[in-house]
Order: structure tokens, then C-alpha cells, then sequence
């Protein structure tokens, strides 16, 4: 586009040299009017040019940052993932013996109260036997007490 706008600028200066040497006045020649527009148009639309230039770089230079922290952010996901992954796998195996020795637990409590409660029946039991040789016992002691007591009157008596 630079180039075929200077060839038409080219082109009219050309065109326009024989009025200029005529001595007219430049400002009046509409042919220098057009040149002068045309070398407006031309230096608007490379300054346009170069604005858009800078505007695409810095653009670019966006997506490439942004792409690098997204690859940056997927690699450092990846290796979060991985590691979740290991984690959780090991937590499961975790959970697996702890529910395995919940099980042994519960069955050795359900014997610990099975044999509590057999336990309490034969010192239930046993307390009822104490009980009953210790009233036995009580009744033969006074027996004897009174059994002496008699035996002593009847001595003291002779």
C-alpha cells in the first residue's frame, strides 16, 4: 500500500512540475491540492499503519503470556492431580484396615460382652452360694455360741 500510494504521489508530482515552473501559484494548481491531500492520506494511513503494528505486537505478546501461564498452570494442575491421586489411593487403603480392624474390634467386643455377662452370672451365682454357706455358717455359730453357753451353765452347775 506504501508503495502505490508514493507512486501516485510520484505520478502527480510528475504531472504537476509544469505548472509549478509556469510560475502559477502552488496553492492554487489543484493538482498540487490533490498531491497535498494525497501526501496526507498517505502519511495518515501509515501512521495508522504503525499504530495497528504496535497495537497487533502487544496483542501477540498477550497471548503468548497468557498461553505460557496457562500451559504453566495446566502442568502445575497436572502434578496436583497426580499427587490428590497417590493420596487418595493410600487414604483408601487406610480406610480399608481401619475397616477391617473395626470389624476384629466389634467381634472382640461383642465376645468381651458375652463373656462379661457369663462372668456376672456366676458371680451372681457365687453370691448366692456365699450368701446362702454364710447364713448356714451364722446359724451353726449361734448354735454353737448358744450350744456353749448351755454347756458352760450346766458346768458351773457340777
Amino acid at each position: 500500500m506504501k508503495m502505490a500510494c508514493a507512486k501516485a504521489c510520484a505520478l502527480f508530482a510528475v504531472a504537476a512540475a509544469p505548472w509549478a515552473a509556469a510560475g502559477q501559484d502552488a496553492s492554487a494548481n489543484p493538482l498540487n491540492k490533490v498531491i497535498q491531500l494525497m501526501d496526507d492520506l498517505s502519511a495518515k494511513v501509515v501512521a495508522e499503519g504503525e499504530a495497528e503494528a504496535k497495537a497487533f505486537h502487544e496483542y501477540q505478546e498477550w497471548c503468548d503470556e497468557a498461553s505460557h501461564n496457562a500451559q504453566f498452570a495446566i502442568e502445575d494442575a497436572t502434578k496436583q492431580k497426580a499427587k490428590l491421586e497417590a493420596q487418595i489411593g493410600e487414604l483408601s487403603s487406610d480406610i480399608e484396615v481401619a475397616v477391617s480392624r473395626i470389624e476384629k474390634l466389634s467381634g472382640s467386643t461383642a465376645s468381651a460382652e458375652a463373656d462379661l455377662k457369663n462372668a456376672t452370672l456366676i458371680r451372681e451365682k457365687e453370691a448366692a452360694d456365699f450368701a446362702a454357706s454364710e447364713k448356714e455358717l451364722m446359724d451353726t455359730v449361734d448354735t454353737l455360741g448358744r450350744a456353749i453357753g448351755i454347756l458352760e451353765k450346766e458346768m458351773a452347775k457340777n
